[in-house]
């Protein structure tokens, strides 16, 4: 209800509004005064009068702002929500994303940014380049890192050998690699590599949108602007996500060559990515408590990520959907028997090096015990590729190719989901809609077969 208070011969009134975000006390205020001389009875009256609708008037949206420009909000009061209520992966991404965003509306007051605004911003965004460019070396670079002792130049160029293998190769490498290549035989980089420029992808776009769109509404749950503004404005397109993934001859291909080059623990990691179409992070995670060697399962309720301002930390799975509970066969859990067996080897063996084994309980660790990095898999699995001149797949791409292969089989696709952790089946078929579809076409001529095959005759 609002205070009125007589001042001289007008009236202050005022309506609590609650707090700012910052912590101090919010209100907003006017003042009246009678335009004709009344008595004091009826003067209260009206000012009661003009009280009740000053303060209709601000139940409906009208109501006095602290000027918050973007920027002084986002750094006040929405970061310090945002670290409490995201995981630090989120938080971490979200930030990056604000590098793009703050330049272009961080000055504006927030109810001043509307739809026009934004509009501009994503076409800027959309005309922005990645920030991790990549160079394709020529044929003068090749021909160099081909013939040349590569743990030699790694030494003289500050490149590391497995990079200068890539460059052998024509694989694009960074470009800090590029320029100390190059520098080290006195040649122009332009000379010697081909710069890539990459636009930002749709689904990249899409996801600054809807940052800067969490950090609307957080502003309007804060009393700060009367709506958010991006629920006007229609979101970015994305195009449907193209997939990468082996088919079956790559796939056993792959499998049997990573049985016969790939030391442990990345052999048995890769393995059971194939196998379960597990997350990378999930399965740097698993612990052997998690292995049920009677029932042949294995649950999944955790996940390992890494930051570089928190090092290698666990973290709950990406949705409730993850926590799941696999079934896999009796030849992979006879592989992580043996697989266990080695791991405690290595263990007594640093031990009795007169080191410490970390005892983590985790199935795929670091050589001491320690949590493995994901990145680290990652990085080793891109290098093992190359060496070997398999096909291009990316670790994540491994999952693809699992999920693949059962909608390949006839695998209903609630199994193949609750398999991936997928909150729906929805999601499942969404994603890997062109797998399905050949998977349609050869049911379809089973069908055209079946029925017709007395024609053939």
């Amino acid at each position: 209800m609002a205070s009125i208070r007589k001042r001289g011969n007008s009236y202050n009134i005022r309506v609590s509004l609650g707090y700012y975000p910052d912590g101090r006390k919010r209100s907003a205020s006017m003042t009246w005064k009678p335009e004709k001389k009344m008595s004091e009875k009826k003067e209260l009256d009206e000012a009661k009068r003009v009280a009740v609708l000053f303060e209709e008037k601000i139940k409906s949206g009208c109501i006095p702002m602290k000027p918050y420009t973007l920027d002084k909000y986002v750094d006040e009061v929405w970061k310090d929500k945002a670290k409490k209520e995201l995981k630090p992966l989120t938080y971490d991404r979200y930030m990056k994303m604000l590098r793009r965003i703050l330049p272009g509306l961080g000055w504006m007051k927030l109810e001043n940014i509307q739809p026009p605004q934004i509009r501009a911003l994503m076409d800027d965004i959309a005309e922005d380049k990645r920030e991790d460019l990549k160079y394709t070396p020529k044929a003068k670079a090749i021909e160099i890192a081909t013939n040349c002792n590569k743990t030699r130049l790694s030494q003289v160029t500050g490149v590391s050998a497995t990079t200068i293998l890539n460059i052998s190769k024509g694989a694009r490498v960074s470009e800090k690699s590029a320029v100390k290549f190059a520098k080290a035989h006195d040649i122009p980089v332009t000379q010697m590599f081909d710069r890539n420029e990459e636009f930002l992808s749709a689904t990249t776009i899409l996801h600054h949108f809807r940052v800067l769109s969490t950090i609307m509404t957080s502003a309007m749950q804060d009393g700060l602007i009367h709506d958010n503004p991006l629920r006007r404005v229609k979101p970015p397109k994305v195009g449907r996500l193209k997939i990468s993934y082996l088919d079956d001859i790559e796939t056993k291909r792959l499998m049997y060559i990573i049985r016969q080059k790939a030391p442990h623990p990345f052999d048995m990691i890769i393995i059971l990515l194939l196998q379960t179409g597990m997350r990378r992070g999930e399965c740097c995670g698993l612990t052997w408590k998690d292995i049920d060697f009677r029932n042949n399962i294995i649950n999944i309720d955790k996940t390992v990520l890494y930051l570089p301002s928190k090092g290698v930390f666990e973290e709950t799975p990406k949705n409730e959907s993850s926590v799941r509970v696999i079934k896999v066969g009796y030849r992979l859990m006879e592989e992580l028997q043996r697989y266990k067996q080695w791991q405690d080897e290595l263990a007594a063996k640093v031990i009795d090096s007169g080191k410490e084994w970390e005892n983590t309980g985790r199935v795929f660790t670091s050589n001491t015990g320690g949590n493995i990095n994901p990145g680290t898999v990652t990085s080793w699995f891109h290098h093992f590729i190359i060496e070997n001149d398999l096909p291009p797949v990316s670790i994540h791409g491994l999952r693809h190719t699992h999920a693949s292969l059962m909608i390949a089989q006839g695998m209903p696709i609630t199994t193949t989901a609750h398999r991936l952790g997928h909150s729906s089946p929805t999601t499942t078929a969404n994603i890997y809609a062109h797998p399905i579809a050949i998977a349609d076409a050869k049911a379809a001529v089973f069908i055209d077969d079946f029925f017709y095959e007395d024609d053939n005759k």
